[in-house]
């Protein structure tokens, strides 16, 4: 199998995501479409493209595209907040051994997090009743924030993919001069920034 065979059906960065994640660096592994399908539609387009399409799109249509400020943490944000600290570390610590699978893991364990915590904190609720407006600008908040570090921690596995998540975010500064060890600071995401929602990251198969 012809690795540009693969990239054609998939994409540069699912293929770099696949074989780093699926496979122990340095060590034989085996391939099989069907597991590639089934990576890439679960943890790629079902969870990290989901997620930055999800996020960008209530920014846009509850904020008009305008990140809020967040109001103060609950402790579901504060939770994500100590997530993201100790995912980061666990993912910085592998992939400087090379363990690019544990580390790519420690990520992908935080973007399901967040995932989670979407479903759980309803911002499409939030949104119906204006007593909740600080409460849903929090959430807004959080999960763009969050996406701003999975954004640093994947980009050297997936530039292309990060580099949209960071334009969508509307952040000016360099992604690949972000510092890894410097993601798990909160709250360097600037309010006000404009947040656009793009094209899908990880486009659904087709079935034959």
């Amino acid at each position: 199998i012809s690795p540009e065979q693969i990239i054609d059906d998939f994409g540069s960065d699912a293929f770099r995501y696949y074989f780093l994640r699926a496979i122990q660096f340095g060590q034989d592994g085996s391939f099989s479409w069907e597991d590639m399908a089934a990576r890439y539609t679960a943890e790629l387009a079902n969870g990290l493209g989901n997620l930055a399409s999800r996020a960008t799109a209530m920014v846009a249509r509850y904020r008009a595209g305008s990140l809020p400020a967040p109001g103060d943490y609950a402790n579901a944000d504060l939770a994500l907040q100590e997530l993201l600290a100790a995912c980061a570390e666990r993912a910085d610590a592998a992939m400087v051994q090379l363990d690019f699978s544990t580390g790519i893991l420690a990520v992908k364990d935080f973007v399901d997090a967040v995932n989670v915590y979407v479903t759980e904190q309803e911002p499409w609720v939030l949104a119906k009743d204006e007593a909740d407006a600080q409460r849903l600008d929090t959430v807004l908040y959080t999960i763009c924030e969050s996406l701003r570090a999975i954004a640093v921690l994947y980009h050297a596995v997936m530039p292309k993919a990060t580099a949209e998540i960071w334009a969508s975010l509307g952040v000016l500064e360099d992604l690949g001069a972000q510092p890894v060890q410097d993601v798990a600071i909160w709250g360097q995401l600037p309010p006000g920034t404009t947040v656009t929602k793009g094209a899908a990251l990880f486009p659904r198969l087709e079935t034959a």
